[in-house]
């Protein structure tokens, strides 16, 4: 099979509900050295290529890549083969010397670092309760200054409030509404750190 075959069997949530956000929010940081940028939930690595191509650009730049590739308990995964997509996005990937991934949950991995990022994209667990960890965890690895982005802001399964990641990331904006100012928000929502 063919990657263009490939490609297509995998749906491209990141063009269609993201991509235009990150041209919009991240365009200014292009080309420059020692960026840090984190990606909490990857898929296929959309994201991670564009971010590459079109920002992470300068030699010193690092993109952070952390996902279980098991996929989770929504709807849209019950059919999807994720070693597949693990085996798809580590393909894209494994050309660029400047991206690292971790095949861990983001719990795991947010619980031990330390490093500082400029920009963290938070798109792993879409439960109310696993957002809000993901963004805490993350609060204190963002720069002053840094931008965090949530995807699927506005995203319901119909299964109630618990089980959709917007009453979590309110819930991080209430808590945290004194140290950030939001920049967007639509099917995503975006903030700078005071």
């Amino acid at each position: 099979m063919g990657k263009k075959a490939k490609k297509e069997k995998f749906p491209n949530w990141f063009a269609m509900t993201g991509q235009a956000n990150f041209e919009k929010h991240l365009k200014h940081l292009a080309g420059k050295p020692m960026l840090g940028f984190l990606q909490l939930g990857t898929y296929t690595g959309d994201a991670s290529i564009w971010m590459l191509d079109n920002i992470l650009t300068n030699e010193s730049s690092v993109l952070i890549d952390i996902d279980t590739w098991k996929g989770s308990e929504e709807d849209a995964h019950e059919k999807i083969d994720f070693d597949e997509v693990y085996k798809y996005y580590t393909s894209r990937v494994e050309k660029y010397p400047n991206v690292f991934w971790y095949r861990k949950r983001t719990i795991d991995f947010l619980r031990t670092e330390e490093r500082r990022y400029d920009f963290i994209y938070i798109d792993a667990d879409h439960t109310s309760i696993g957002v809000l960890l993901d963004a805490e965890l993350s609060w204190d690895l963002l720069k002053s200054g840094g931008i965090m982005a949530f995807d699927d802001y506005e995203w319901d399964q119909g299964k109630g409030p618990a089980l959709n990641p917007k009453s979590g990331i309110n819930a991080f904006l209430d808590r945290h509404k004194n140290e950030l100012n939001i920049i967007d928000m639509n099917w995503q929502l975006w903030l700078v750190k005071k």
